[in-house]
């Protein structure tokens, strides 16, 4: 009981520490490369330190699935003008904020270390041996967009539906069909992240750190600026699920 009762005001202290950084963002309106640094980066690293067993299988799939996978997805993007944000770094090929790399890496970070300390209970240490299956996907994959890139940039373009449909939703089914009870581990951090999310791009979207400038399935309005629907249903709730369906799968156990 005590360990539950310690998780509960955990839980509770990581979401009211992001709230209080998306009102000093909102306020300071600080730069996106700081708002990620306030926002993501201390509950991130806390959560992560939380860990026992699973700090080095954690870390390493994050790395791995940012320089491997993330990179690719968001060159695609860019050259689709999907999404853009505000960046004070270079960009990589001229096209890709290093900022995006950042947040793509403490997005699969903390959501990992989250999963595992609030979920999954910290109880595997050994990464799968099926873990080398995804490198060489996203090896792959990352050759055939790169590749694309110099040979043909318009055949990389990819919107938000080509996106989710090949990273996220054809993953997902193959996944949670073959172990459907999985899906039910997903539901607290699907939950968290997208409320903590949503503040958080709201905020974001107010003060001019993102921007959807690109054609959607359905978009509404807030502050006076385009917010995707596509957005919301891809990153808000698809994007995790298959985080830690690929992770349980890959990487874990796959309990």
């Amino acid at each position: 009981m005590e360990i539950k009762r310690v998780k509960k005001l955990r839980l509770v202290e990581l979401f009211i520490y992001a709230i209080i950084a998306c009102l000093i963002v909102y306020f300071t309106k600080l730069t996106y490369l700081f708002s990620i640094i306030l926002v993501l980066v201390p509950p991130s690293i806390i959560n992560f330190l939380w860990l026992r067993k699973s700090r080095k299988k954690v870390l390493i799939f994050s790395l791995v699935s940012t320089f491997l996978f993330a990179f690719a997805i968001e060159l695609s993007s860019r050259l689709a003008n999907v999404w853009d944000v505000q960046s004070i770094l270079p960009r990589l090929f001229g096209l890709i904020p290093l900022e995006n790399m950042l947040f793509a890496f403490l997005n699969i970070f903390w959501v990992l270390s989250f999963y595992e300390y609030f979920v999954d209970n910290d109880t595997n240490i050994k990464i799968s041996r099926k873990f080398k299956y995804l490198i060489i996907l996203f090896c792959l994959f990352s050759l055939i967009i790169f590749g694309f890139y110099l040979y043909n940039i318009a055949n990389i373009k990819m919107n938000y539906f080509t996106t989710a449909l090949i990273i996220l939703i054809c993953p997902s089914i193959i996944i949670f069909g073959m172990n459907p009870k999985l899906l039910k581990k997903t539901i607290l951090p699907v939950l968290f992240f997208a409320v903590v999310f949503f503040i958080y791009e709201v905020v974001s979207l107010k003060i001019g750190s993102w921007w959807w400038p690109g054609k959607y399935f359905m978009t509404f309005t807030i502050f006076g600026k385009v917010l995707p629907l596509d957005d919301v249903i891809i990153w808000y709730f698809l994007s995790t699920i298959t985080l830690i369906g690929g992770y349980e799968f890959f990487a874990d156990d796959g309990k």
